[in-house]
Parts: structure tokens; C-alpha cells; sequence
């Protein structure tokens, strides 16, 4: 028998989150408390307010969190499924890359106050999953394998300019060699892609 998905748009509170994020004791290049450190600008940010895109997945205040509680969630399971939790990816790991893949998304739209609209921040740095990890990393060091899966998440998305906000970022050789040798990657990329699409509105 296959495995049956319950479909549903869950939306998670904040306090779940930020509890997931800072159980993780990762420190930093400069700090013994570099999670501590990261939730709080996470906090001031609007992390858990920010929508996770302008109408697409997660197209309201808050869906960047959804989106990436759902991932986690999805992407833990299957790891725990496949038996692929081991050092040196551990459960630290599989919350880091799902809760911050997509960090780069924070600032990045604003919400009208009176008609709801989300529209794209015009000032906000461009980039995608390289400008995740460089905000990750000025506050928590990741191993090289962290990185990878972050950098690649896109998948094929990230090697081409979709007019959605995200530039190339890698060749499409790139992430072929990438996925023929790091089986999470792709996996990864599969959970983010399913739960954008099966999972959230």
C-alpha cells in the first residue's frame, strides 16, 4: 500500500516556530548563542509576520512561516522514513535548512494595511538562496552540507531567471552533479516544491 497524504493548509503559531528554531544550539562565528541571536532579528525583522510570496504559496501575512513549518514537517518525516538522520545531518540540520531556506524573503514584501495587497519591496538586496545563506551564516555557522541543500533548493528553478525575483544562481550542470551525489538535496528540493504545491494555498 502507498503512502496516503493528508492535504491541509495548516497555519502554525509564531511561538511553534521560534521554540523549533531555538532548540537548535548552533553557535556562531563570533557568539556562543548565534541561534539566540538570529531569532531575535528574526523577530524584529517580521519573520513570522512575512508572506511567502505575492500571490502564490503562501500569499498572506504569516505564510512564510507556514511554508516553511509545513517543509520542515514534510521533509523530517521522509528523513525519518528513509532512515536518512545521521551525522553529520541531524535533526539541528533538517530545522535550519527548512526554517531558513528561505530567509531571504524577509523584507522582501510589504502588505497593504487597508486592502491586504502584498507587492514586492523594490529597495529590498536581490537573490534568493545565496542571499539566505549569507544572512544565515552572519549569525550561525552551517556545515558544508547545510549549505548545499539551501543553495540548491530551488532546483532547476535556480538556473534561470523566472521574473519572479530570482536570478540565476548556478548552472543547470551544477545542480545535476549536485543531485547525483546528495540525495537529501533532492529531497529537499521535492518536499519544498510539494508542499508549495499540495500543502499550503
Amino acid at each position: 500500500m502507498g503512502v496516503k497524504w493528508k492535504m491541509e493548509n495548516k497555519k502554525y503559531t509564531k511561538e511553534e516556530c521560534k521554540n523549533l528554531l531555538l532548540s537548535v544550539k548552533r553557535e556562531g562565528h563570533d557568539t556562543k548563542n548565534g541561534m539566540e541571536k538570529l531569532v531575535e532579528m528574526l523577530d524584529k525583522k517580521g519573520y513570522f509576520e512575512a508572506p511567502g510570496s505575492t500571490r502564490f504559496h503562501g500569499a498572506y501575512e504569516g505564510g512564510l512561516k507556514d511554508h516553511c513549518m509545513s517543509l520542515y514537517n514534510l521533509f523530517n518525516e521522509l528523513c525519518k522514513k528513509f532512515d536518512l538522520i545521521y551525522e553529520p545531518f541531524t535533526k539541528d540540520s533538517i530545522i535550519i535548512c527548512a526554517l531558513l531556506h528561505d530567509l531571504c524573503k524577509v523584507g522582501k514584501y510589504n502588505i497593504n494595511p487597508d486592502t491586504g495587497k502584498i507587492s514586492v519591496n523594490r529597495e529590498h538586496p536581490k537573490g534568493h538562496a545565496l542571499l539566505s545563506i549569507n544572512r544565515i551564516k552572519s549569525f550561525i555557522n552551517i556545515t558544508s552540507l547545510e549549505e548545499s541543500i539551501i543553495k540548491y533548493h530551488m532546483g532547476f528553478y535556480g538556473t534561470v531567471e523566472t521574473g519572479f525575483g530570482y536570478d540565476t544562481e548556478y548552472r543547470l550542470k551544477d545542480i545535476i552533479t549536485e543531485w547525483n551525489g546528495n540525495k537529501l538535496g533532492k529531497l529537499f528540493y521535492f518536499c519544498d516544491d510539494m508542499s508549495s504545491q499540495f500543502l499550503e494555498d
